[in-house]
């Protein structure tokens, strides 16, 4: 290789020159027009894109406080909408392109304690969940079947794109939980069942191959760290396809509907999976939970007929046979499902409501600490690693695809963020980026809607903040307050139909609908079911 030589003279008038050219350019791009960026993200509808229909922009109907009032729109909106151009995000209103360095000072905050988390299906789908703000991450997508299809082998060609994501999350600084599922032939209880539990005889076999997994996937350079073994365990195999995504552990004919052979699991897999990472956490597969065992709901409203909820005391059963010991935190899911009138939803099955109790991953989590507690493990943390409002049995349903229920969904969005940080979960994984159910943050092809603009404005307001207290002075009020340094932050929202009137005790330095639009500051707030950001800065 040849090096151009330069004596000490020519080097300085070189680096002269090189200076000058520096300051030109400077100097005309001081001096040039700047672009002006648009101050929100244009956001589109999945349908819209199915339908290549074009859409009128909606405004909510339902945000009414003292401080805002919205006009709705002239037509008929048919399609889920998509965020207006005229909203804007406080300190974050660029479009999606624009946002990696905001969304890097996001996350940067949620570093600290976020518990913003979203579940993704494909690849392309990890840079929109880190512009959203989420620190975790949730991937259903290790299946022990591809894996070790025969038994003793090991095939990691079969998940080398699962390899390629994890790689891309660690490299963007997120969190992953990582399920692990699926039961190869050979290993199957009920042959057939991929879903379904393990022979007895072989749960060494999946303890060893949990040893080489976090062997190779707790390293550099995927950094996986949470564990979560299998999804939704306590699920009957016989209601669900042989080769779906839950669980199916679940045995109806014993009294804790199999729990008690999943600890039988975790004994083997925990001491191999500690073996191979000390740091590594080893997660109860997600709780359905299906509903409340304690008061069971009627089969239908005045029956006298009530629904058989021994599901959920699968964690009672893996207590019972001793495997408190054999894990590190319990995941759990909590869907809310919307009725069909803006701001109002509630899970039956656990007797919540909007207008009651709020989202049901409240009455989840203190039913789970209540059989933590009484067992003798109220140190195990808790996740929920499936968090969303539903709508109807597809999503695709009229009612699915109004303002109303979009604007009712970027609502719940803060309400269960709220709650859950407010609970002390660890995390709180929304399901999913593009949805099921009409739980989608952004359509099929990314574009953001509503709710994707709430999970922004939430993990900004709320990533790396602190809660300190449960606001018990208002009537028919569901409040919260956090702090983030120095400031001072209330989320409320009312209990029921009707309009609360609250009287601060002193003048906010800010308010934010669940959007992130900037309200009229006053002492006096007429509290609605939409929910309200209240800020004391310094």
């Amino acid at each position: 290789m040849t090096f151009l030589k330069i004596n000490p003279r020519q080097g300085g008038l070189l680096l002269g020159i090189v200076v000058l050219m520096v300051l030109v350019v400077v100097l005309v791009r001081g001096n040039a027009p700047q672009s002006v960026l648009p101050t929100s993200t244009t956001f589109q509808t999945a349908t819209q894109i199915e339908t290549d229909t074009p859409m009128a922009t909606p405004q909510p109907t339902h945000r009414t406080t003292s401080t805002m009032t919205r006009t709705p729109t002239s037509k008929p909106v048919t399609l889920e909408p998509t965020v207006p151009s005229t909203t804007t995000i406080p300190e974050s209103p660029t479009p999606m392109d624009a946002q990696v360095t905001e969304v890097t000072q996001i996350l940067s905050v949620q570093a600290v304690s976020s518990i913003f988390g979203i579940e993704y299906h494909k690849p392309n789908e990890l840079l929109t969940v880190k512009e959203a703000g989420a620190l975790w991450v949730r991937r259903n997508a290790l299946l022990w079947s591809d894996v070790e299809p025969t038994e003793g082998a090991r095939n990691w060609e079969a998940v080398s794109q699962l390899e390629e994501e994890l790689i891309t999350a660690a490299e963007q600084g997120q969190r992953v939980i990582l399920i692990v599922r699926s039961t190869p032939t050979w290993a199957q209880q009920i042959p057939g069942s991929y879903c379904g539990a393990i022979k007895r005889k072989k749960l060494s076999a999946f303890a060893l191959f949990m040893h080489d997994v976090v062997a190779r996937y707790s390293q550099h350079p995927y950094n996986v760290r949470y564990w979560e073994i299998w999804n939704e365990p306590d699920v009957d195999p016989a209601v669900v396809k042989p080769d779906e995504v839950y669980g199916c552990w679940g045995d109806p004919q014993d009294d804790n509907f199999g729990g008690g052979y999943y600890a039988e699991m975790l004994r083997q897999v925990y001491p191999q999976i500690k073996a191979a990472d000390p740091k590594a956490q080893v997660l109860i597969g997600g709780l359905l939970l299906d509903c409340d065992p304690i008061n069971p709901p009627e089969t239908s409203n005045g029956s006298g007929q009530y629904r058989d909820c021994t599901s959920s005391r699968f964690l009672e059963g893996i207590l019972e046979a001793g495997g408190g010991d054999f894990f590190d935190g319990v995941s759990f899911h909590a869907y809310d499902y919307y009725y069909g009138t803006a701001g109002q939803y509630g899970n039956g099955n656990w007797h919540s409501s909007w207008k009651t109790t709020g989202p049901v991953l409240m009455a989840k989590a203190n039913f789970l600490r209540d059989v933590l507690q009484r067992y003798g493990y109220s140190g195990k943390y808790l996740m929920n690693t499936e968090v969303a409002l539903l709508c109807g049995s597809t999503g695709t349903e009229d009612m699915c695809k109004t303002q109303d229920f979009a604007s009712t969904k970027a609502d719940y969005v803060a309400q269960a963020y709220a709650a859950a940080l407010a609970q002390g979960l660890r995390a709180n994984i929304w399901y999913s980026l593009i949805g099921w159910r009409g739980s989608a943050l952004t359509d099929r092809n990314l574009k953001p809607l509503w709710a994707f603009q709430a999970y922004r404005f939430a993990a900004e307001q709320l990533g790396g903040a602190t809660f300190t207290a449960e606001l018990k002075d208002y009537p028919n009020v569901m409040g919260f307050r956090f702090d983030r340094e120095a400031t001072q932050l209330w989320v409320l929202w009312a209990l029921g139909e009707d309009a609360q009137e609250v009287s601060l005790t002193s003048q906010p330095s800010a308010m934010y609908d669940a959007l992130g639009n900037p309200l009229e500051i006053s002492r006096n707030v007429l509290v609605t079911l939409a929910p309200l950001y209240v800020l004391w800065q310094p």
